[in-house]
């Protein structure tokens, strides 16, 4: 059974005393607390849009004064389907981000009792213990279904009905595809308490499996999918450095001790450091290969890479750059990537560049399928220089984390721009 963390003591939020995590029940509806509200949504895509989502969601929680329930981070995206669940609160210490933000943040492994064997591809049956739940639908308003999150129902036994968000949440209010909605009207949608009008309004967009049509209802709010969220500034407006929902709580987002130290041994053995040694300042890229492969060029054909002599010059001109702004001297290159291809790897290599083996290391078989994703991407972290793949989201919120962590210097690259 997953552990619980601590509930009340860490929410800095009216109506939560100093108590310990109650023994907890399979049913939410019977842990959570009667005078507080909360939000939740789930995971959908790759690792990264899982990030950004949960991200948003927390930001929408400020916004809308309620408690944002984190889900697991579930498989897939860049692990195997059958990798397991893992804990946000096991990558991220959220005992820092509830101190940088003053606002509670629990999760789902807070408010009921999740087995850690849960499994996305398991169906729920009626005779488990699963509860229903009326969630809103951010889809655009031309499509006919919510974001399918059956994986998320499934580990979290919650069967779940959709209604759609209103008009006035969209980005663009007058086009049927838009495909993004804004903080500021889903905060006013669902606020705590005192929830917009709409709120008991909107036509039923999907029954649950289980025939449930329930409305969305008030104590928690849940939406299916909150990546294609925005300020109402911009859309993908989370690449920017002026994004509101990094600023105020992505950026807070550190990885947990374990995962640090973990990572430390792995950088000593690949730059071959010692443990009395000091780690040395480092530059570290995320080059990211095979799914970009056809990002070409106008007038190339794929496959079209990033040349790695552009990552040469970028590590160059990072280096100067160090050591004219802080007197810094960096040699060590750490690179993380994609690839498979042998030759590539005996390249990096060549030019001096240090690399993880997560097969010698038998990363998976003494930790787990997520761990080689986990452990390349707090290291990448770990940069007073940092060069990325563009358009990566990966490679984007990591030069924000190196810039905001560690003072360092960034640079992103593509495919055409010489």
């Amino acid at each position: 059974m997953l552990t619980p963390r601590l509930l009340d003591e860490v929410c800095f939020f009216p109506g939560h005393t100093n108590r310990r995590a109650k023994s907890l029940t399979p049913l939410f509806s019977e842990n959570l607390l009667d005078g507080s509200r909360y939000i939740t949504s789930f995971p959908v895509a790759g690792y990264t849009n899982k990030f950004i989502a949960y991200m948003h969601l927390i930001y929408l929680g400020i916004l809308s004064n309620r408690i944002p329930i984190i889900p697991p981070i579930l498989p897939p995206g860049w692990v195997p389907i059958d990798a397991g669940i893992i804990l946000f609160g096991d990558i991220y210490n959220l005992t820092t981000l509830r101190d940088r933000i003053r606002h509670p943040v629990l999760e789902w492994s807070d408010v009921k009792a999740i087995p850690s064997t849960a499994d996305v591809q398991v169906d729920f049956t009626p005779t488990d213990p699963v509860e229903q739940l009326g969630c809103w639908s951010v889809r655009p308003r031309s499509a006919d279904d919510p974001t399918w999150v059956r994986g998320a129902e499934n580990v979290l036994k919650i069967d779940l009905s959709f209604t759609r968000v209103p008009s006035f949440s969209y980005f663009n209010q007058s086009d049927e595809n838009e495909i993004f909605v804004t903080f500021p009207a889903l905060a006013s949608l669902v606020y705590a308490k005192h929830p917009h009008p709409s709120f008991h309004q909107g036509p039923l967009m999907r029954a649950s499996r289980l025939g449930s049509e329930l409305r969305p209802e008030e104590q928690l709010a849940c939406f299916d999918f909150l990546y294609y969220a925005s300020s109402g500034v911009q859309r993908y407006e989370f690449e920017n450095r002026w994004s509101p929902a990094w600023n105020t709580v992505g950026t807070h987002l550190h990885f947990t001790q374990p995962l640090v130290d973990l990572t430390d041994g792995y950088l000593r053995r690949a730059m071959n450091i010692g443990e009395a040694e000091d780690l040395p300042p480092m530059i570290t890229i995320h080059l990211r290969r095979n799914d970009f492969k056809d990002l070409c060029p106008e007038g190339k054909a794929p496959p079209c890479f990033i040349p790695l002599s552009k990552y040469q010059r970028a590590v160059t001109e990072i280096q100067e750059k160090l050591l004219e702004t802080q007197g810094i001297s960096v040699s060590r290159v750490l690179v993380t990537s994609d690839e498979k291809d042998l030759s590539f790897w005996e390249e990096i290599s060549s030019f001096g560049w240090s690399f993880f083996n997560h097969t010698a290391e038998r990363t998976v078989e003494r930790f787990s399928k997520w761990h080689p994703l986990l452990i390349d991407k707090v290291a990448l972290s770990q940069g007073i220089g940092f060069i990325g793949t563009n358009p990566s989201t990966f490679s984007i919120l990591n030069a924000f984390r190196v810039e905001d962590w560690n003072n360092g210097v960034t640079k992103m690259l593509r495919n055409d721009v010489d």
